[in-house]
Parts: C-alpha cells; sequence; structure tokens
C-alpha cells in the first residue's frame, strides 16, 4: 500500500461562471427539447398574429376623435375618441369644474409621495412611508369634501380614477392599525382578547368581499340610529377596510413571529416595559420585515374598488361604463369594448408600478 503526500499548492481553479448568456438562457428556456420547441414556435406564432390584429384594431384602424357614437361606425377599430371625449367623468366623476384644482392637487400630491416613495424603498424609511400612505388619505378627505373656506362637495360628486385613489388610500389607512391591533390580539394573553380577534380574522377571510359590500350597502343603514346617515361611499371603504384588515392582520402575525423572544426579554432587562418594548423594539422590526406583504395588499386593495360601481359607486370602471350607455355613445359594441380595454392597461400600469415597488422593497432587505 502506496500512499502520496503532496507538497506543492494546486493551482487555483477559474471562477464558476455566473452569468449566463442571454441566447443560451433563452434557448434553454424556451427550446429545451423537439416539443417543447414546437410548442414555444406555435405559441410565437399566435401572440404574433394576436399583437397583429391588436395593433390593426387599436392603431391603425382606431377613431380618435368625435363628440358622439357616429365617430365611431361600425366594428372594425377601437373607439379611442369616447375615452378623450369623457376625460373628465372617468379621472374625477362629477366634481365641480370651479373646485378641479382641489382634485389636480390630491393628484399631484400623490405623484409627489410617491416619487418620494420609491427613492426611500429602504431601511427605516419605509416606516415613514407607511405613515405617509396613512396620512394621505386624510389629507385627501380634507380637501376634496371641503373645510372652512372650501365650498363643500359630498362624496357622491366624486369619481373616476380620484374615487378609486381616495378608497384605495383610505381602505390601507384604516386597514393597517386595524390589523395591527387584530395581530396583537391574537398574541394576547387574555383568553377573551384572542378569541374575539381571531374569530374576527377567520371569519373576515371565510366570508366573500362582495357580501361583506353588500351588507355594508343594504344592511348597515337599518340598523344605524334614527337621523345618523352615512353615504354609500364611507360605509364602502368601511366593508373594505373591515375585509382587508383581516388580511394584513396575518401579515402582521407573521413579521410579530420572525422576532425572537430573546429581543423582547433583553429590553425588558434594560428597564424597558413590556408596552415600550414591544413599541420600541418589536414592532419596528416587524412591521419593516412585511412592507413587501403590504404593499401586495394594497395592490388587492385596488382591484378590489372596481366591485364598487356593483353598489352603485362611481369608480373608473363605473365612470367607463356609465359613460358607454349615455345616449350620446350608446350603440355600438367597440366603445364599451375600448373602454374595457383601456381599465385594462390602467389598472394594469397601476398594479404593475405597485409590484415594481414591492419587489425593490424585497431586494433592498
Amino acid at each position: 500500500m502506496t500512499s502520496f503526500v503532496r507538497t506543492t499548492l494546486i493551482d487555483p481553479r477559474p471562477a464558476p461562471v455566473a452569468v449566463v448568456p442571454a441566447l443560451t438562457r433563452w434557448r434553454r428556456t424556451w427550446f429545451p427539447s423537439a416539443t417543447m420547441g414546437l410548442l414555444s414556435l406555435l405559441l410565437l406564432a399566435l401572440l404574433v398574429v394576436a399583437g397583429w390584429r391588436f395593433f390593426g384594431w387599436a392603431l391603425v384602424r382606431a377613431h380618435w376623435l368625435g363628440v358622439s357614437s357616429s365617430a365611431c361606425p361600425g366594428d372594425d377599430g377601437a373607439c379611442w375618441a369616447f375615452i378623450i371625449a369623457r376625460w373628465k367623468p372617468w379621472l374625477v366623476g362629477d366634481y365641480p369644474s370651479d373646485q378641479l384644482w382641489r382634485a389636480w392637487t390630491c393628484f399631484a400630491v400623490f405623484a409627489l409621495f410617491w416619487g418620494w416613495a420609491v427613492r426611500r424603498a429602504h431601511g427605516a424609511s419605509q416606516q415613514r412611508v407607511l405613515l405617509g400612505f396613512v396620512l394621505l388619505p386624510v389629507f385627501f378627505f380634507l380637501l376634496l369634501l371641503g373645510s372652512g373656506v372650501l365650498p363643500f362637495v359630498p362624496p357622491t360628486r366624486w369619481g373616476g380614477l380620484l374615487l378609486t385613489l381616495v378608497a384605495t388610500l383610505a381602505t390601507f389607512a384604516t386597514a393597517l392599525p386595524l390589523g395591527l391591533l387584530l395581530a396583537l390580539g391574537r398574541r394576547s394573553r387574555l383568553p377573551i382578547v384572542r378569541w374575539l380577534c381571531t374569530a374576527f380574522v377567520e371569519g373576515m377571510r371565510a366570508v366573500p368581499l362582495l357580501v361583506v359590500l353588500f351588507i355594508a350597502a343594504t344592511l348597515l343603514p337599518m340598523f344605524l340610529p334614527a337621523g345618523l346617515n352615512v353615504d354609500l361611499f364611507t360605509r364602502a371603504v368601511v366593508a373594505f377596510a373591515l375585509f382587508n384588515a383581516a388580511m394584513a392582520a396575518e401579515v402582521f402575525r407573521g413579521g410579530l413571529q420572525t422576532i425572537g423572544r430573546g429581543q423582547r426579554e433583553a429590553a425588558t432587562t434594560v428597564g424597558l416595559s413590556e408596552l415600550a418594548a414591544l413599541a420600541l423594539v418589536v414592532l419596528p422590526q416587524a412591521v419593516t420585515a412585511v412592507v413587501p406583504a403590504l404593499v401586495n395588499i394594497m395592490i388587492s386593495v385596488v382591484k378590489e374598488t372596481t366591485l364598487l360601481s356593483v353598489i352603485g359607486v362611481n369608480d373608473l370602471l363605473g365612470a367607463v361604463e356609465s359613460g358607454a350607455k349615455s345616449p350620446e355613445w350608446n350603440g355600438e359594441s367597440n366603445i364599451l369594448t375600448s373602454g374595457h380595454v383601456f381599465l385594462a392597461l390602467a389598472y394594469f400600469i397601476i398594479c404593475w408600478g405597485l409590484s415594481r415597488y414591492s419587489r425593490r422593497l424585497e431586494a433592498r432587505r
């Protein structure tokens, strides 16, 4: 039996290639085998044909100008004249023309805030971003409703994208603190508090949102005291907030479970009370950890607001559909189709932007 002991160093091996060429990656994804390659070519052909037909319908044969359905004869092209002519209803609803500066201010403030939030998508700034999302709807309500020197404009005159924006932010701002309280309640040492919070969360998660919305729209007014009238928009926001608070509670509960007990015990050993340890040590870490998941809840809220049109609230979807049924534009099927394509593009841009923001938050953790 022989043995060998190396006395010289082995030459270092080259580092593995970290970046796969794009062409190689594309071939491995779409053409891993002959069968998959054939299916990929078939899918590509279908996409090219569908894309070409959509391009012709949406741009080449589209109708761009007009004030009635007569501007869009036939179904051969999109009727963008309908979207352009009715820009005010789908953007701000029936908001008074002499007070439109208030709606434009809301859009501008949100655009500035969103730009700031994207730049602050890291570290402790995420908590300030969440605080901004909570405070924004308060400012919007005060400005749009009117207070003091500003004329009163009821929510029944709001509509379109403005109402969708306010409903989303108001729901998110209400659901976050309520969901956090529910998550803390589910971890409470008091059995009655823990049971009540668990029952609320599990009950809301088991009921469809549309049922909760109909209860708020039809049954809730029957149980209100005489003389107390709550407008339909506010009741709908409350329904959205309660439903999404249950979802946020589960997100917060997961974040709280990631924080070990040792951190709270260490905080109490240096003189902090249980409440101070929770507020100063546990919650900041737990909330920061679940911010991307909370942004995903906001994406769900944006899509859920389309249900407002079911109960008669003139959101973005309701504004477009009601416009297609108006006497000026009723008659051609391509008008409603064009409206739905416009809505799909608008909601895609909103949700895609929020999704990119969520992924950016996860990448910077």
